[in-house]
């Protein structure tokens, strides 16, 4: 037990004190690759609650704005298919396919806060799903459709490498028109820098 909190310690004593700023080599434009997974909190019947996860694939452009601040604009696609427990002769299933640009801002330190805003559709598949003993003549429910959507991230980036790989978990708020449902998420996500 000693061994593991020395060891913690002694990355933490490397990441905060050795480490240089992420970008800090170069002042030019990069790009990041990634991936991830976000968790939306979901409001289901009444007074709960469902937790749905989406992995994600993200892409990130940093262009260099003033001193230690960078643009962060960014292309974010994630799947969510998970449902809530329902009876079996009588559910509705929804699968989100989102996709959506973003624009943030970072400061570029030995951690990496960031505030971005994104916007995009989901496109949101709808099924009406019965079992014996019920059965329907009409489904006016399934379908297909494009909802917009916008969030808002809170995040907090941990360079490796001198920010050849940056951790970052984030908090989201998110507003889908016509679904009142959604509004807080979280999660984290791994970029990679291409250059």
């Amino acid at each position: 037990m000693k061994k593991r909190k020395f060891l913690y310690l002694f990355f933490i004593f490397l990441h905060f004190f050795i480490a240089k700023v992420a970008f800090a080599d170069k002042k030019n434009f990069h790009l990041a690759v990634g991936g991830g997974a976000s968790f939306y909190v979901r409001e289901e019947y009444g007074e709960s609650t469902f937790k749905q996860i989406a992995p994600e694939i993200v892409t990130y452009g940093y262009i260099p704005l003033y001193k230690d601040f960078w643009f962060r604009p960014g292309f974010r696609i994630n799947y969510s298919w998970q449902q809530p427990d329902m009876p079996k002769a009588l559910r509705i299933e929804e699968k989100d396919f989102r996709y959506s640009l973003e624009t943030g801002i970072l400061y570029d330190w030995i951690v990496i806060p960031s505030l971005s805003y994104s916007f995009g559709y989901i496109y949101r598949q709808t099924k009406f799903i019965t079992q014996y003993p019920i059965t329907y003549a009409v489904d006016d429910i399934s379908g297909t459709e494009n909802i917009p959507f916008s969030q808002f991230q809170l995040g907090l980036g941990f360079p490796i490498l001198k920010g050849l790989i940056v951790f970052e978990p984030f908090i989201r708020y998110i507003i889908v028109q016509n679904d009142k449902r959604y509004k807080w998420g979280y999660g984290c996500e791994a970029t990679f820098l291409i250059f």
